[in-house]
């Protein structure tokens, strides 16, 4: 029983420190148009919060449409595999944290849209352009998600919305 919390401590810690303010720095699609300039899912990240220990995981970006940022919150919930949260934004998805460094956050994600499309996405969280080696490890990342790399998207620069 002992391990047992010690377990759910250590996991509700770790998790803890990815909470805060996060930018959006890149985002790959295996369908490159849900993350295009008028996408749905090119969303501009500003910050997670965790609550319950990390059961819940508030996401609050922004989305730009016709041309203004509309901020959005989604609430995820942590699923009985202990690692994949599930929300509801644009139809449904499954994403999990796969990378955490100081410096980034990769979450992995699978949007299943109205239509019944599943669009697989990663979403790399920072606050400053990724450098080259961070960019080729991407990359990689990208070719066994079954990501093409040239639907690797920068977007800290194109973000525009209020910080």
């Amino acid at each position: 029983m002992v391990k047992f919390l010690l377990l759910a401590l250590a996991f509700g810690l770790a998790h803890a420190e990815f909470e805060g303010a996060w930018e959006t720095v890149a985002i790959a699609a295996d369908r490159v148009d849900k993350i295009e300039p008028s996408g749905e899912l090119r969303l501009f990240c500003r910050s997670l919060d965790c609550e319950d220990g990390c059961k819940i995981l508030k996401v609050t970006f922004y989305v730009l449409e016709n041309g203004q940022c509309s901020l959005t919150t989604v609430t995820g919930y942590l699923q009985e595999d202990g690692k994949t949260y599930k929300t509801q934004f644009q139809g449904d998805n499954h994403y999990e944290l796969v990378k955490e460094t100081p410096e980034n956050l990769v979450f992995y994600s699978e949007n299943v849209d109205r239509a019944g499309r599943t669009t697989k996405l990663i979403f790399v969280l920072g606050h400053k352009p990724l450098s080259s080696e961070q960019n080729e490890r991407l990359v990689s990342y990208a070719k066994s998600s079954h990501i093409p790399p040239e639907n690797i998207r920068d977007v800290l620069g194109a973000d525009t919305c209020p910080k």
